[in-house]
């Protein structure tokens, strides 16, 4: 090996090791879920993991960027672990504000709710119903009925 292709080879392997070992940068997200309910914080990605915590509706998590199963992984938590695993459909990136209000359905056609974000649809709700919501973000509300997207909801007054 000339003296080039070793300090290029040298370079090489100082920046994969600096990609391996550099702190993922963690995002911030927001807990979403029914007044007086709680999310588990689990050990592991699945839901048959053990649960060693829990957040509340409007509680900041930190995301570090790793996901699996359908669970994000979070740092910084208020647990002795100080760590875990949280399902991805009671996380949203905006704040979550609550509202405890009605609001009229505004879509042209049937609307989804839904078990949880992007999550599984438990029903149709029809134009022009009415469903109480709970909290509410920039993409999606929770509501008496499940999750719905936050753009086909009006609340009452607006």
């Amino acid at each position: 090996m000339n003296k080039k292709t070793k300090v290029t080879f040298a370079l090489a392997i100082a920046l994969m090791l600096f990609a391996c070992f550099a702190a993922a940068e963690e995002e911030p997200m927001y807990v979403i879920c029914m007044p007086k309910d709680r999310v588990n914080i689990r050990l592991g990605p699945s839901r048959s993991s053990s649960s060693v915590g829990w957040c509340e509706a409007g509680d900041i998590v930190y995301y570090d960027g790793k996901t699996k199963n359908g669970y994000r992984h979070c740092v910084g938590l208020g647990v002795e672990a100080g760590e875990g695993w949280i399902h991805k459909g009671y996380l949203v990136y905006d704040p979550v504000e609550y509202v405890n209000a009605d609001a009229m359905i505004v879509s042209k056609s049937r609307l989804a709710a839904r078990k949880y974000i992007n999550g599984k649809r438990t029903r149709w709700l029809k134009p022009g119903g009415v469903v109480r919501i709970y909290y509410w973000t920039n993409e999606w509300a929770l509501t008496n009925c499940g999750y719905v997207q936050s753009a086909y909801l009006e609340l009452n007054g607006e």
